[in-house]
């Protein structure tokens, strides 16, 4: 049973992901209709409810610093619709299978942003013999993320969790592989920190989503919400370096578009570097055991300027995405 199940698997994912793209947006002018009606009051009405909550904050924000403030309320999250959100999913997942697949016309799309701030943190890391997190958020193609660091190491060291029975798991992690990425699942924690320190390669995560582990709380527009930075903060008391970097695609009429990059384009940005032991780096570190790390607090607010800067690329619809 489980050998015929990962053939129909496979069978069924190269077939569905060599179809053309009309049949793609025939099917979801189709079924999107249909999928709101169907989930208003769950994942259709969290999305609805979310943006709603964040434009309100940033409204608030924004007339309580007499509009100077750092994310703009009249940005691309005052016009973005539900509808985006799950548009932008739709072809972000089908982009992500088709890249993990090696279709050219998907590479040919990709467009790497500020290379040289992964690249020196690998090479001053190395200098201390230690290792690299490369972390980011469900934003975008975000399975092409992964992908991506094996361009900066040779030994990169993936955590997923578990999706689907067996059979189609280990579908998606031969999708996934590459001769320089170890897959491995939340309870294999202890062996990946070991296999980390002991190639100096890079730990590749998304820090948004997570299930049977608890994550750190903080505020995402003024809601509470769990990111699950644990690990990242243990490896970095340990000696890592931590690079954040993000992904989003230029979708015709994203409210969030780019206009200097081609319609399509795939953006990978890297963005900060958080060196080893970052919170002893930080000045103003608060004596409270109560108060969250420097780090979680940093990573917090540069996520919150992700998801305001492209709001339909990121998962709203997740239905542990906010506490309140």
């Amino acid at each position: 049973m489980y050998k015929f199940k990962v053939i129909t698997y496979k069978l069924l994912l190269n077939i569905l992901l060599r179809l053309p793209d009309f049949f793609y947006s025939f099917l979801f002018a189709i079924a999107f209709p249909i999928y709101k009606a169907l989930h208003t009051e769950r994942a259709y009405g969290r999305v609805v409810k979310h943006l709603e909550a964040a434009r309100k904050y940033l409204e608030t924000q924004a007339q309580g610093l007499n509009g100077a403030q750092e994310i703009n309320c009249a940005g691309p999250l005052q016009n973005v619709t539900a509808r985006d959100v799950f548009k932008g999913i739709y072809w972000n997942a089908l982009d992500s299978y088709r890249g993990l697949a090696r279709f050219k016309s998907v590479e040919r799309r990709i467009v790497f942003e500020n290379e040289d701030i992964i690249k020196n943190a690998v090479a001053e890391c190395a200098k201390i013999g230690m290792p690299v997190a490369g972390i980011s958020i469900h934003q975008g193609s975000f399975e092409l993320m992964h992908r991506a660091l094996c361009r900066y190491s040779e030994h990169v060291h993936l955590i997923t969790d578990s999706v689907g029975d067996t059979a189609f798991r280990d579908v998606l992690a031969e999708l996934r592989s590459d001769p320089h990425l170890t897959e491995y699942h939340p309870e294999e924690t202890g062996k990946l920190i070991r296999e980390l320190f002991r190639t100096k390669g890079i730990l590749a995560m998304v820090y948004d989503q997570g299930k049977n582990t608890k994550g750190n709380t903080v505020e995402l527009f003024g809601r509470q919400t769990a990111l699950y930075l644990r690990l990242i903060q243990k490896i970095n008391q340990m000696g890592a370096g931590i690079v954040t970097f993000r992904t989003w695609t230029e979708m015709r009429g994203s409210p969030s578009r780019d206009s200097k990059y081609p319609e399509g384009s795939i953006i990978i940005r890297f963005e900060t570097f958080y060196p080893p032991k970052y919170d002893e780096t930080v000045a103003s570190k608060a004596t409270s055991q109560a108060r969250e790390s420097a780090l979680v607090k940093d990573i917090a607010r540069e996520t919150e300027r992700w998801i305001a800067e492209h709001p339909d690329q990121w998962s709203w619809n997740y239905h542990q995405n906010f506490v309140v």
